[in-house]
């Protein structure tokens, strides 16, 4: 057996491997079983620990950090000079009863002609690219940010969404005991049977509320997998529902902000980049010179000549013009836009901070006027209840004013965060009080 033999039976055993296992792959696929992806998440996280899972293991993370690794192959492409060019050529007798050009048959040419970049075009080439590297970087922090933001916000609503639930539930005990004490008070008949049915009634209503809670609750959790880009993770708060306490002063935010915001600092290496690119611009409008060498010799009978020259592009008509246009409007379109971000920015910080001020000075005084007395008013309304003093309607209603109090209170709790997650964003402090 020669070795062409060999080489084509050795493929062949390669091929049937392989078919072999893609038949086994479709027999899997065709069956309806699924391999899932195996990943080492916890199901119970705090935040610091969620937010931590989101930089090290966010496969949405992963993908925006590629903007990074493709300005960086931009910077060594910006850094490789250009090919030289290698031409021949054969020129072959047609007949006649001279020869015009040379003697022999034929004549053969070589060339090589290497560009030679003498204004400077692969430094600024490669200056722009790395302005651009620092570009994408800023860029990809501001979608960090935005993703930091975002999970935040959706581990503060899942954290309530739990608190809820566990209101909802202290609620529908709480209404399984007044059932029982309202049963009572009908075997020794002093409750009538509308009572007893009133109360089933509204425990079956509170049920369906809890239901409903407990499947928001549900879609919280898948909402935080899809944005963080994890398969079937239902994961669960751990910690408690409180504020961050963030700063109010506005003026201290803002000398943050100018420093730490992710976006005007995009902004400003924005326009550092447009600089460098206008630079390439002037750069690129001077023409490229080339020096050529080659040789051309015949045969029968033998002759060799060398030959030496330069070449030019002659800027006659195109002088780089559009190049030109387009850096320029690039430069003044970064500059405006780092205006309109500073303008914007401040405007948001200081509608995040009255925002954040009004919502911490409504918990404080619902925190005082009305979730401090709960106690006091259930005790109350019980004991008016077992007295004959009040009926079962007086009794339900207090009742259920105490869950509404607390889901209410819930719901304060989780608009104050959320404006301290947007003071923070906009000065610049997300990720820093994150890190």
């Amino acid at each position: 057996m020669n070795k062409h033999d060999l080489k084509i039976k050795r493929n062949c055993g390669r091929f049937l491997v392989s078919t072999i296992y893609l038949l086994l792959l479709w027999s899997h696929i065709a069956s309806g079983e699924e391999v899932e992806i195996k990943q080492d998440l916890p199901k119970v996280v705090s935040i610091g620990q969620l937010l931590k899972i989101v930089r090290e293991k966010s496969p949405r993370y992963a993908l925006a950090r590629t903007q990074i690794e493709k300005a960086q192959a931009e910077v060594v492409a910006a850094e490789v000079l250009p090919n030289p060019k290698f031409t021949y050529g054969r020129f072959d007798q047609a007949g006649g009863r001279y020869n015009t050009q040379f003697d022999g048959p034929s004549q053969q040419n070589m060339t090589l002609e290497v560009p030679i970049l003498i204004a400077g075009q692969r430094g600024a080439r490669k200056t722009a690219a790395e302005r651009r590297v620092e570009v994408s970087e800023a860029d990809v922090e501001i979608e960090y940010t935005h993703l930091i933001r975002e999970t935040w916000r959706l581990f503060v609503q899942l954290l309530a969404g739990q608190e809820r639930v566990a209101t909802l539930e202290d609620a529908h005990q709480e209404l399984q005991r007044l059932k029982d004490i309202i049963s009572g008070k009908e075997s020794a008949g002093t409750a009538s049977r509308y009572d007893v049915l009133r109360i089933t009634q509204e425990t079956r209503n509170l049920e369906t509320r809890l239901e409903n809670a407990r499947t928001e609750m549900t879609g919280v959790a898948g909402e935080i997998g899809v944005l963080l880009g994890f398969q079937n993770w239902k994961l669960q708060a751990s910690g408690t529902l409180t504020p961050i306490g963030t700063s109010a002063d506005f003026e201290a935010l803002w000398r943050l902000a100018e420093q730490n915001n992710p976006e005007l600092e995009g902004a400003h290496r924005e326009t550092i980049a447009a600089d460098a690119g206008l630079e390439r611009a002037r750069r690129e409008r001077w023409p490229v010179p080339s020096v050529l060498f080659g040789t051309a010799f015949t045969d029968q009978p033998y002759g060799n000549t060398i030959f030496s020259g330069v070449s030019v592009e002659l800027p006659f008509f195109d002088r780089g013009q559009g190049g030109m246009a387009r850096a320029s409007a690039e430069k003044h379109a970064a500059s405006l836009k780092r205006e309109l971000l500073l303008a914007a920015t401040r405007e948001e910080l200081e509608r995040a901070i009255e925002v954040l001020k009004q919502r911490r000075e409504t918990l404080a005084k619902f925190e005082h006027d009305v979730l401090d007395t709960l106690p006091t008013i259930q005790q109350m309304a019980e004991d008016a209840y077992r007295l004959g003093k009040t009926g079962l309607l007086e009794l339900l209603d207090s009742t259920r004013s105490r869950t509404e109090i607390k889901l209410n209170h819930l719901e304060l709790l989780v608009g104050e965060i959320e404006a301290e997650l947007d003071a923070m964003m906009a000065s610049g402090i997300l990720v820093a009080t994150v890190e």
